[in-house]
């Protein structure tokens, strides 16, 4: 079911079917509905900035452009923005020498819902060619078939709004989990080489060093078998290997 509309209105959501969102919807943090419902003629909102034609400062203009439909908003918390910081960086107008969306919305704002209760209808158009020859744009209407507010429709909605907030902010929460659970294995593998690289090589057995002198110490001593040389006076000659000195 729809309805044309001619002309513009300004209408307020009835108070029944906003007390049934806010119902179904929840509130806020701050005591305010999750959701709202307004009318595309009537709800407005501020922008600051340079319009068309020079004018400069605050102008308040139809937040839905004037759609003559019914429109669900979702409010969105302060973080959702950002620090207030980065919200001046982002929305600074150079030209108007002023921030373009005003003040940092520190108790959040109202979004427009990713669907929408109304059908665009473009009639007419298309080129065409005159007596002479020349081409000829026909015109265009816009007709916007809007639905009525139904309890049903928002019992579909809203829902279904919800649980997909709730799903992105559990894969949110889920993708946090996996990152910390990846970075504690790096650290027990960190952990892991580094006790590793403390122990003697080769699991305890001689390295290559230890090798090496233990393999010439057995040649020594089987060469000297058959010297008039101990092995006192080998090791006077060739050394014992390493010295250690000890600097006090």
């Amino acid at each position: 079911m729809s309805w044309q509309i001619i002309g513009d209105e300004r209408l307020r959501c009835p108070r029944p079917y906003q007390e049934h969102i806010t119902r179904i919807g929840g509130r806020n943090r701050y005591g305010k509905p999750n959701f709202i419902i307004v009318w595309g003629q009537t709800y407005t909102q501020i922008i600051y900035g340079q319009m068309q034609g020079g004018s400069r400062g605050a102008h308040t203009i139809l937040q839905f452009g004037g759609i003559p439909a019914w429109h669900v908003m979702e409010w969105k918390p302060p973080e959702t923005f950002g620090t207030p910081h980065q919200w001046y960086v982002m929305t600074w107008d150079p030209e108007a020498d002023l921030h373009a969306l005003g003040e940092y919305p520190y108790r959040g704002l109202y979004i427009p819902c990713s669907f929408n209760l109304y059908v665009k209808k473009i009639h007419g158009g298309g080129l065409r060619y005159d007596a002479a020859g020349n081409v000829v744009e026909l015109p265009t209407r816009l007709e916007i078939d809007a639905l009525p507010l139904n309890f049903y429709i928002l019992d579909m909605l809203i829902p279904n709004v919800r649980k997909a907030r709730e799903m992105t902010h559990f894969q949110k929460k889920l993708a946090i989990e996996m990152q910390m659970e990846q970075e504690k294995k790096a650290r027990l593998e960190r952990g892991r080489d580094a006790y590793l690289n403390a122990q003697p090589a080769f699991g305890g057995v001689a390295g290559t060093y230890e090798s090496n002198r233990e393999a010439w110490m057995k040649r020594i001593e089987e060469k000297q078998r058959g010297m008039k040389l101990s092995a006192e006076d080998v090791r006077k000659i060739l050394g014992s290997g390493h010295t250690q000195v000890r600097r006090k």
